[in-house]
């Protein structure tokens, strides 16, 4: 004989989204649960290191806020070190930024990331990067 499941037993949904929180670009899993300090928009916080082995982890990032719909603001002041796929990822997903309606800010200052932008010729595809020209 089996007894109905009361209502509390039921796990609680993990699915709680918070007001803004601080996303570390990781590089296959993510350490740990990101920081929430209240606001509207999404912070996202890239690392050092914006290279091709990193592509991966920081597209699935940055995927995963757009598919928030909130405003993004991306962090670029600790990059460090850019290759071409880096930069390449930065123009995709500001492109689809703009598709999905999803407003998104650049803040900080990266000069090796500026420098590789102005070297692919896409230095005036970022306002962060025109301004530093």
């Amino acid at each position: 004989m089996t007894t109905p499941k009361s209502p509390r037993s039921r796990k609680p949904s993990a699915r709680v989204q918070p007001r803004r929180a601080i996303v570390p670009a990781a590089k296959a899993a993510p350490a740990a649960a990101p920081a929430v300090e209240a606001s509207t928009d999404i912070r996202v916080q890239l690392e050092p290191s914006l290279e091709i082995k990193d592509a991966e982890g920081v597209h699935r990032l940055l995927l995963a806020a757009l598919d928030d719909g909130r405003a993004i603001t991306v962090d670029i002041g600790r990059v460090q070190t850019v290759d071409t796929a880096g930069a390449q990822l930065l123009l995709a997903f500001q492109g689809e930024a703009s598709r999905r309606g999803v407003a998104i800010e650049f803040r900080g200052e990266s000069a090796p990331l500026t420098h590789t932008l102005a070297a692919l010729g896409l230095r005036d595809k970022f306002a962060f990067a025109a301004l530093r020209g």
